[in-house]
């Protein structure tokens, strides 16, 4: 019993300490750099890929919560809602990135398309959850800023993960004589991800207690 009450905490402490190396692999892709080791397998890609994907879910239920904090109901509803609303964004926009990546027979590979994608994602969300802290405080103290913090820290995730996924291609790439074709797949991707995004947010709506144009999706927000 003593023997296997030892393999169990040895195995917990395996497992721990692969669950840090991923993450600490994740950050080190997301931030630009190499992973120990030079280029990273196939396997090893995928399950970045998954991981990125699984934890920036995660990094914007935190950002829910706080965007929904005036309201108990709202705040656990945003939890899942949040999440939802990028998942949903992401696998509609998906598609038509990797057919673009094939008609333009773009030099990226598909999966490191897909894994561009994710590890921004995973970018803009760190973002979302980094100030999310902030967006609750000046929610509950402030009901000038609180609604425009809360929208800007929106658009600075965005903007983030734009960056993020270009130059997780350019580094792709590096000096491909054909990678403008590769570029057009990601502009698309990134184009059809916004728009999946602005109407599933009027879908899950609200999201921010206050109210916003955005929740009547993209004819609310192109109204006159």
């Amino acid at each position: 019993m003593s023997a296997c009450r030892g393999t169990m905490r040895w195995n917990s402490h395996v497992g721990g300490s692969t669950s840090m190396a991923n993450l600490s692999q994740l950050m080190t892709v997301t931030c630009g750099g190499n992973v120990s080791g030079g280029e990273t397998s196939r396997s090893q890609q995928t399950m970045l890929t998954i991981l990125a994907l699984f934890a920036g879910l995660a990094l914007s239920a935190v950002w829910g919560l706080a965007a929904g904090s005036t309201s108990a109901t709202l705040a656990l509803a945003n939890a899942y809602k949040v999440p939802m609303v990028i998942l949903l964004s992401a696998l509609t926009a998906l598609p038509a990135g990797l057919v673009a990546l094939r008609l333009l027979g773009a030099p990226l590979p598909a999966q490191q398309l897909v894994g561009a994608f994710a590890s921004a994602i995973f970018g803009g969300t760190l973002v979302l959850a980094t100030l999310a802290p902030l967006v609750a405080i000046y929610y509950h103290t402030s009901s000038k800023a609180g609604l425009p913090l809360a929208l800007g820290s929106v658009f600075v995730a965005l903007a983030t993960a734009s960056l993020l996924f270009a130059r997780a291609v350019v580094r792709r790439l590096a000096d491909h004589p054909r990678r403008a074709s590769s570029f057009i797949a990601v502009a698309v991707l990134v184009v059809l991800f916004l728009a999946a995004l602005l109407q599933f947010v009027g879908m899950a709506s609200p999201i921010i207690d206050a109210g916003t144009r955005f929740d009547g999706g993209f004819d609310a927000v192109f109204s006159r």
